[in-house]
C-alpha cells in the first residue's frame, strides 16, 4: 500500500495527518501500528507546520516487514533536537520518534542544485510473526 495526502501549513494538519495515517493502517490491519504511527506523524507534521511553514505532504508505504511514513516540507532547514526543560510543553517530538520508531532519518529534496525541502521519515517494523511466509524475514 502506498498513499499520500497534502496538507496546509496550519495546526489542524497534525490532527488530519494522524487520522489519515491511522485510518490507512487500521484498514490494512497493520499489526497494531496505527496508534504509534499516528502519534509520530502528528509530531512530524507539527514540526513542519511550526518551522517550515509550507505545505506538508504525508506519504505512507506499507510492506510485508515495515511501515514507512514520510513528512515532506518546503524548508531546507535541518531537523534539530531541542533541549527544553522538563516543564516545557514542547520540544519532545524528535525524542518520541527516536524512542518509538524502528528507524528514522532526513532526506533533502533537491531541485537543480538547490535544496528545496526535506523528507523526515520513520519506519515501524511489523511483528516477525505477522510477516507472511517467504518474504525473507526471520524471527529471533
Amino acid at each position: 500500500m502506498v498513499a499520500h495526502v497534502v496538507l496546509p501549513p496550519e495546526p489542524a494538519s497534525a490532527r488530519r495527518a494522524r487520522q489519515h495515517v491511522a485510518a490507512l493502517l487500521e484498514a490494512e490491519d497493520a499489526d497494531g501500528l496505527a496508534d504509534v504511527a499516528g502519534l509520530l506523524v502528528s509530531e512530524l507534521v507539527t514540526n513542519a507546520v511550526l518551522h517550515a511553514r509550507s505545505e506538508v505532504e504525508v506519504r505512507v508505504s506499507s510492506g510485508p516487514t515495515a511501515v514507512r511514513v514520510e513528512v515532506v516540507d518546503g524548508s531546507a532547514r535541518q531537523v534539530a533536537r531541542r533541549h527544553f526543560s522538563p516543564e516545557s510543553a514542547t520540544g519532545r517530538g524528535m525524542l518520541l520518534v527516536e524512542a518509538l520508531a524502528t528507524g528514522w532519518g532526513v532526506e533533502p529534496r533537491v531541485t537543480g542544485r538547490r535544496v528545496t525541502g526535506k523528507a523526515v521519515w520513520f519506519e515501524l517494523a511489523r511483528r516477525p510473526e505477522a510477516v507472511p511466509a517467504g518474504t525473507g524475514a526471520r524471527s529471533a
